[in-house]
């Protein structure tokens, strides 16, 4: 078997060639908040407005993200360096079924609590109304955003962070090329709004989801 290039690669060389594909897609990872902001500002002030307040919640699922990340980045690559393979594809599931049931409980959030989110920053009913339309969408498909995270943290485990620069990529790609045709409507796809940001975002989110699952099952053979 191929030997892991963060056992065998000086430590200089290693470092620049996992940071500055991580540093990338934090970078991408920003730009879906940006993007929506974009196109939605040319709808309306409320509908910039919406969106805007709908992001401590959307960040709060990135921090989520990351920080259950962190630790299953470690375990896992604590384990590898011990040789115990075995231990870390358990910790791996364990990271997985956890970014799940964090997708569930975003879920229930969207659900039930959008509404209760945006009354308690504004009393304007259309912004209510647009706000809780997109942030009930983002989060009742959390499990993409979630699940994006799981996998590409495993494969940021065993160094290989350029295949989540090219999921995070994508997605973003995605949400750009979507965003505008499903908020102002294009052919046959009517025009969306505001719901139809948040279900461009979700459509990337899952694209890369799909993408890291992909890269995991063929190019990483430590977990």
């Amino acid at each position: 078997m191929e030997q892991n290039k963060m056992g065998v690669m000086p430590v200089n060389k290693l470092l620049i060639s996992m940071s500055l594909p991580m540093m990338i897609s934090m970078l991408v990872q920003a730009l879906y908040n940006i993007v929506d902001s974009m196109f939605v500002a040319q709808l309306s002030e409320n509908a910039l407005t919406a969106v805007s307040l709908a992001f401590p919640a959307q960040n709060l699922m990135i921090a989520v993200g990351t920080g259950t990340g962190v630790g299953v980045n470690a375990l896992i690559s604590r384990s590898l360096g011990e040789k115990n393979k075995e231990r870390a594809n358990l910790i791996a599931n364990n990271g997985l079924v956890l970014y799940v049931l964090s997708g569930i409980a975003f879920a229930i959030f969207g659900i039930f609590f959008s509404g209760i989110f945006f009354r308690a920053q504004t009393n304007d009913p259309e912004i209510i109304q647009l706000g809780t339309d997109y942030l009930r969408i983002c989060c009742l498909l959390s499990t993409a955003i979630f699940l994006q995270f799981g996998f590409e943290r495993i494969l940021q485990s065993t160094g290989r962070t350029f295949y989540t620069m090219l999921t995070q990529g994508m997605g973003a790609i995605i949400n750009i090329i979507m965003d505008p045709i499903l908020i102002f409507g294009f052919a046959f796809i009517p025009e969306m709004g505001v719901a139809g940001a948040a279900i461009a975002t979700v459509i990337g989110q899952w694209v890369a989801a799909i993408m890291a699952v992909i890269f995991n099952l063929k190019c990483n053979p430590d977990v």
